[in-house]
């Protein structure tokens, strides 16, 4: 897929909006919880405890998962590491808004409007959602 260029003004740190921050020891229901507190926000993003990205839960799809026929009750326990995208897209703060639509629809299909998540230093900055990368294409 081909993608136009992105204004060369914007930059990430522009488009970045917070995540909420799971760590990598919670559980589900832990995850639950913060998603319920931010409903707002589309992700939650796994860290170690040093706050280095480790894995994504989509809020969506986490919460198909985990609310299927087997019920919440059966996943409370369960970790949230074991529902996560242990792969997800890793971008430094610096990179360029075009070069991280074009890794982003470059991904496997389920997996192409998944958030993006932004490092600064190794560490959590936030997430660029793919609808906001599109929405400044020139």
């Amino acid at each position: 897929m081909t993608t136009t260029a992105i204004s060369t003004t914007v930059k990430l740190a522009d488009i970045m909006r917070p995540a909420p921050i799971v760590y990598d020891y919670s559980t589900c229901r832990q995850a639950l919880r913060l998603m319920f507190n931010h409903p707002e926000s589309k992700c939650l993003v796994l860290c170690s405890p040093a706050d280095e990205p480790v894995g994504l839960l989509m809020s969506e799809k986490f919460f198909l998962k985990v609310s299927g026929r087997f019920g919440m009750d059966t996943f409370y326990k369960e970790p949230a590491m074991k529902f996560a995208q242990k792969d997800p897209l890793i971008v430094d703060i610096t990179t360029e808004p075009s070069a991280v639509l074009a890794m982003a629809m470059d991904r496997h299909p389920m997996q192409q409007n998944d958030s993006i998540i932004i490092t600064d230093g190794g560490k959590l900055a936030g997430a660029v959602y793919v609808s906001d990368l599109l929405a400044r294409q020139s």
